[in-house]
């Protein structure tokens, strides 16, 4: 995994972790009851800090992040990771007005202005909360003791069918004390467990001081200055697509009944990679009525390096089955609801992602030819 991967998780668990405050409920619990005392504990919280880890289950293979967070009302955040051993060090720093990431290994800091509609910070809690709760049934399990503190085990499942990997029930373990979970799981719809978070060290209202949200540029360090905007790949036609990218794109022949083109995207990792260490993504999103898609991505590596460096940071995939494609080696992962393939052709790494039956994943994959 590289190193803007881990500070994504990163930007990403910081947003999690107070989306899942609640409050005072030790009842029967409704999504109504659960964001009014959300809304109220979650209201009175000036700033907190603590160590989460992160473990994720995939196949054979187990990966454990490791990180502490500091966040402070309304638009301060700080997270530095500390595992793995390889990404020890990486930063990222909301001041309130810019977003600042730290590579230690190429001593790289990317600078972005903060976007009209917060990614970190002040965020619509209880809008999100409510969101989230009307889509699933919730329940009380019971009383367990995380790290001899008690807490509050609820458990929810999805009311329908949801896309994605992450698609089963999930498990919280709420703070009786604090009302902030300690722990929470994810399973997937086979029901095994796909990631776990753990928070540690948990602090509340200590008086975080702002100048641990100052970021220092470190000496010798390159600074890239990006605009938020830029990194969002804009859904385009294919014919777009394909004047805007690098190389030739591939389409399939066939594609299972009712399924139709929907629109593609063009991005490239040239704003934060190394000289000679870029790659140009296309990916392509297919569709049926029932809302089942099929994403076909296409990577070309600027040299034969930064790709093998790439392929050996996907563990995901080492644990998936070795499968032939015309001819040439490629793997096939079954996560459940999602099913992932991935094989070469030319200098094209290729990708297809969906929910469909292996069979029907390489009938696709095949009628992807190389053209002549």
């Amino acid at each position: 995994m590289t190193n803007q991967k881990t500070l994504t998780i990163l930007a990403i668990t910081v947003l999690l972790v107070p989306v899942l405050f609640i409050s005072g409920c030790t009842g029967e619990l409704s999504a109504e009851k659960i964001v009014e005392q959300m809304q109220e504990k979650e209201a009175s919280i000036q700033d907190y800090s603590y160590t989460m880890q992160i473990t994720s289950y995939f196949g054979n293979q187990t990966k454990e992040i490791e990180i502490q967070t500091l966040q402070k009302k309304p638009d301060k955040t700080k997270t530095v990771s500390i595992k793995p051993e390889e990404e020890a060090g990486s930063i990222a720093v909301v001041d309130g007005e810019f977003m600042w990431t730290y590579d230690p290994k190429t001593n790289t800091v990317i600078k972005m202005e903060m976007p009209d509609t917060p990614i970190l910070g002040e965020i619509d809690y209880a809008g999100i909360i409510d969101e989230f709760l009307n889509k699933r049934d919730v329940s009380l399990l019971g009383m367990e003791e995380i790290d001899g503190r008690p807490t509050y085990l609820l458990e929810t499942k999805p009311k329908e069918k949801e896309e994605g990997l992450l698609i089963g029930r999930m498990k919280f373990w709420v703070d009786k004390e604090t009302w902030m979970f300690l722990r929470y799981e994810m399973y997937d719809s086979s029901g095994d467990l796909s990631i776990k978070f753990e928070i540690r060290d948990l602090k509340i209202d200590q008086g975080i001081p702002d100048s641990e949200f100052v970021f220092e540029v470190p000496e010798g360090a390159t600074v890239k200055t990006v605009n938020f905007d830029s990194l969002i790949p804009e859904e385009i036609t294919l014919e777009e697509a394909r004047e805007a990218a690098g190389f030739e794109i591939l389409v399939p022949e066939y594609l299972p009944e009712e399924y139709a083109f929907n629109y593609s995207t063009v991005s490239n990792n040239s704003w934060i990679a190394p000289e000679g260490q870029a790659f140009e993504t296309v990916s392509l999103k297919y569709e049926n009525e029932e809302g089942d898609y099929i994403f076909l991505s296409e990577t070309v590596y600027e040299n034969k390096a930064q790709k093998a460096h790439e392929a050996q940071e996907a563990p995901i995939m080492n644990s998936a089955e070795e499968v032939s494609i015309n001819g040439m080696e490629g793997k096939y992962l079954d996560l459940g609801n999602m099913k992932i393939l991935s094989w070469k052709i030319g200098d094209i790494d290729m990708s297809l992602t969906a929910s469909l039956k292996k069979d029907e994943l390489l009938k696709i994959a095949e009628s992807i030819r190389e053209n002549v």
